[in-house]
């Protein structure tokens, strides 16, 4: 279980992180074609509809597999340690991230939020994975072993 934990963690990071890139290309396709220059990248890149429909998607994916990772370690966390929360910065983290995640999503969902404002936040949001993955690690302690800073 703390395998698949593990995996689900590392693969919604994979997933942000394609949103994260897609989201990028879609802020640098748009601002190409609304200065009217067209560089070397604009006939390399996706259209701008395509760039969102990829982001949606990792957005999603990354969703839902940041949700089973974290169910699964509730539950690891449980077993092993016979508490369901420790307050862990790791924890609180992952936490934040998912609800920064759930919202950016239920607001696509809704279609309050389109576009450049969704690349926007998943570009920001990648930068909240990062510090989780990353960040939290070299700078407080942590009783998560998969890095050590």
């Amino acid at each position: 279980m703390v395998i698949v934990h593990t995996v689900c963690s590392l693969l919604s990071y994979v997933a942000f992180l394609i949103g994260f890139v897609s989201g990028a290309l879609f802020l640098i396709q748009e601002r190409q074609l609304k200065r009217k220059h067209m560089g070397m990248l604009f006939h390399r890149l996706p259209s701008l509809d395509q760039l969102e429909r990829v982001n949606v998607f990792a957005i999603g994916l990354g969703f839902g597999l940041l949700t089973v990772g974290l169910g699964l370690g509730l539950v690891v966390s449980r077993l092993l340690r016979g508490t369901w929360w420790s307050g862990d910065p790791k924890e609180i983290l992952s936490a934040t991230l998912w609800l920064c995640y759930l919202i950016l999503w239920l607001a696509r969902l809704r279609a309050t939020m389109r576009g450049r404002r969704v690349a926007m936040l998943s570009v920001l949001g990648f930068a909240l994975v990062l510090f989780t993955f990353l960040g939290v690690s070299w700078l407080v302690p942590t009783w998560h072993p998969y890095i050590n800073g």
